[in-house]
């Protein structure tokens, strides 16, 4: 299905002012995941560095939230005092997780420091004691459990980043069709298509003019093929089974304008299937809100439950429109239904950072930019930044041999 990006919403983050912001606490990891572009350089990094990027990041990114990262960030000892200093400072801690070292008082001494939201990185191809040779489907049941332990512990949402390759495409629907059977626990999903810097004998990469080898990167591959797939892809996968499903909003590509680095749809419900969807008018006046009210923008909210009260923006939203009318006739047919709760559950289609055309596409208006040295960088790159002082650049040889 051919998208239309004059009927999305063009999300207007900037590098100065974005509602999103990152920090890593350790590069240290208790699993070994094909494509991570994560080295084991540092270990675990002083507290007090963690936390003077993390209000440098505040400031320079005016960020709603901060995603804690690694590495995995579990088995860093500070962790606590991370999220307790982000919350008091102002913004909305994001856990980004494997999961294998949490437990539910772990998970409720997180909450207490401050906590907002988990994303779970669970995936087929990563190398997970006793899941290893799993259909994504047959993940579904691991998601679950972590699903069910936060809304056990309760006060988190839930969310989930899962890597997808060109042969794992086609479990996106069993995927969703989860997500949409566990709207009141699990609240996002990104679906992020596989990236790695690419092997190709036509190339060369510099540094600040100076030829490197890619090849010392654990995420180089030599597969192009294996770096086919994009979010309008996974679009098309997801609207063979779910005809309905409709992006709602949209970040581009800096080197390819016409990529759709993020591809973002947001469900309305109480259940599977959803009433409805968020259109374009709907995210656009919520974000514009946010702003004018709050000073930035917003990632996510502080609860999932976006409440009836969401149904008010019906008159300026076709697709709202279309949810609320469906939620009025399930209310017919059972009056209890009233006063279920109705989530937002949003599922973002990325397509990360990728070299073509001797340039980076980055996603434009990243939101996951982090602090190195003092200088803002995407959180994608810094592993080029600690090994090789600065971002790898693409260069094409000539006939010769040479660039």
């Amino acid at each position: 299905m051919v998208l239309d990006r004059n009927k999305l919403y063009r999300f207007p983050w900037s590098k100065s002012d974005n509602p999103g912001g990152w920090v890593e606490v350790t590069d240290e990891c208790d699993l070994a995941c094909p494509g991570c572009y994560r080295h084991r350089l540092e270990g675990h990094r002083p507290l007090d560095e963690v936390k003077e990027d993390i209000l440098a990041c505040r400031r320079l990114t005016n960020c709603d939230r901060i995603g804690i990262a690694g590495g995995e960030p579990l088995i860093y000892p500070n962790l606590l005092e991370v999220v307790e200093f982000i919350s008091r400072n102002g913004m909305k801690p994001l856990l980004l997780t494997n999961g294998e070292k949490l437990t539910r008082g772990f998970a409720k001494n997180l909450k207490d420091a401050g906590l907002v939201k988990f994303h779970f990185h669970v995936d087929s191809g990563m190398q997970r004691p006793g899941w290893t040779g799993k259909t994504e489907t047959e993940m579904n049941e691991l998601r679950q459990n972590y699903a069910d332990l936060i809304r056990e512990v309760g006060g988190m949402q839930c969310g989930y980043n899962i890597t997808i390759f060109p042969s794992t495409v086609q479990f996106l629907p069993d995927i969703v069709g989860w997500a949409r059977r566990n709207m009141d626990r699990v609240h996002h999903l990104s679906l992020i298509a596989f990236r790695a810097i690419p092997l190709i004998p036509e190339w060369d990469f510099r540094v600040f003019d100076k030829p490197v080898n890619p090849r010392i990167f654990q995420h180089a591959t030599d597969e192009p093929e294996l770096l086919s797939l994009t979010s309008e892809i996974m679009y098309d996968a997801l609207a063979r089974c779910f005809p309905e499903f409709r992006p709602c909003a949209y970040l581009p590509g800096t080197a390819a304008p016409e990529s759709y680095k993020f591809l973002v749809t947001v469900q309305v419900g109480s259940q599977d299937p959803p009433y409805g969807f968020l259109g374009p008018k709907a995210i656009e006046i919520v974000q514009v809100f946010h702003h004018l009210f709050q000073g930035r923008y917003f990632d996510f909210l502080k609860s999932p439950v976006a409440g009836r009260k969401l149904f008010l923006l019906s008159p300026f939203d076709r697709s709202l429109r279309g949810a609320f009318k469906e939620f009025l006739l399930e209310a017919l047919k059972s009056p209890s239904k009233l006063f279920h709760k109705v989530y937002a559950q949003s599922i973002s289609l990325q397509q990360p950072n990728e070299f073509f055309n001797e340039q980076a596409n980055l996603c434009d208006g990243c939101m996951n930019m982090m602090i190195f040295k003092g200088e803002l960088i995407p959180s994608c790159r810094l592993d080029e930044y600690r090994i090789l002082g600065g971002p790898l650049i693409p260069v094409r040889r000539n006939e010769g041999g040479s660039p």
